[in-house]
């Protein structure tokens, strides 16, 4: 059955900006390297875009962005728009015209697990958009589908209010399920890294120093030959 959810569970604003505060590493360190999407999914034009909001998914079933615009009737000022296209690189899901359209809506930005098209529209409407790649063509907009249903995009399962952080290096979704108890520890962690590189900006120091030097290299069975 295909559907469109418009009502569905998300993160509190107060936690969204708690993830945005924590380290991207510290984030990926307490979750499975499941939640990481295929590092093939990327930053349009390689952008040096940095993201982080709920899950609003779009599920695909052939060459056709029918449910991209669905999606827009259903999304909230700082979501994340998640669209499943299966990995497909010959037809464009996503384009300038809904761009602009998730600009007006206060979208934080779109996940593409295919390609996109108007690449250069795209980056003139500001709307951060991570996909495959591009193609200079798109497919109907008449083929039925399903907004904010479980979905699988870049190798990871979506759902709806789960939430999805990007920047250069990738995408990652943290499952709603796990965000609260998740953020503690990326808290705690970023806390001292911080504190680090606070020490080693101060000190003009090295991550070889901290860790030990050399009787730390040595203590992994490592010979040391001077």
């Amino acid at each position: 059955m295909h559907q469109v959810i418009a009502t569905i569970d998300r993160p509190s604003p107060d936690l969204i900006a708690r993830y945005k505060a924590a380290m991207r590493e510290v984030v990926t360190e307490n979750l499975p390297r499941s939640q990481l999407m295929d590092p093939a999914i990327k930053p349009l034009a390689n952008r040096d875009w940095s993201i982080v909001g709920p899950a609003v998914t779009v599920k695909i079933e052939t060459f056709d962005h029918l449910m991209s615009i669905a999606a827009l009737g259903v999304v909230q000022p700082g979501d994340v728009i998640v669209i499943a296209a299966n990995g497909h690189l010959n037809s464009a899901v996503w384009g300038g015209g809904l761009t602009l359209s998730a600009k007006h809506l206060g979208v934080e930005a779109v996940i593409v697990d295919g390609a996109v098209m108007d690449t250069r529209a795209i980056l003139a409407r500001e709307v951060p958009v991570w996909c495959r790649g591009s193609y200079p063509a798109h497919g109907t907009w008449e083929k039925p589908g399903s907004v904010n249903v479980p979905v699988s995009a870049g190798g990871v399962i979506v759902n709806p209010g789960d939430i999805i952080l990007g920047d250069l290096d990738g995408v990652i979704v943290v499952p709603r399920a796990d965000v609260e108890k998740i953020i503690i520890p990326c808290e705690e962690k970023t806390k001292q890294l911080l504190e680090r590189r606070k020490n080693l900006i101060a000190t003009q120091g090295t991550l070889f120093q901290i860790r030990g030097g050399k009787e730390f290299i040595k203590s992994k069975g490592v010979e040391w030959v001077e």
